[in-house]
């Protein structure tokens, strides 16, 4: 299956747009209908959705946007209230 999805992001033409803020544009597949990452022009930034990438070792460093979250995380990791300061954020941290 992972061949597979992997497969179904091959080339930029498979790839669809959506955006409700000149702020972030979320780019998904068109086939399979899964995330691939969104970009932040304004930020410069583009986030990568870690799963999309195979063998990619990833390990959070912090939680961004934790004011928002449904679901308490006791991992002690940094929580955000929304982004650091160095991305445009508060800078604010949270407790867990």
């Amino acid at each position: 299956m992972a061949s597979r999805r992997g497969a179904c992001h091959a080339g930029a033409g498979n790839i669809g747009t959506y955006n409700k803020t000149p702020h972030s544009y979320r780019k998904w597949c068109k086939t399979c209908g899964g995330h691939i990452f969104t970009e932040h022009p304004g930020m410069g930034l583009t986030d990568v959705n870690a799963a999309v990438i195979p063998g990619f070792p990833f390990r959070p460093g912090i939680h961004a946007h934790y004011q928002e979250t449904h679901l308490r995380i006791q991992d002690d990791l940094p929580k955000m209230k929304d982004v650091p300061k160095e991305m445009g954020g508060s800078g604010v941290g949270m407790a867990e």
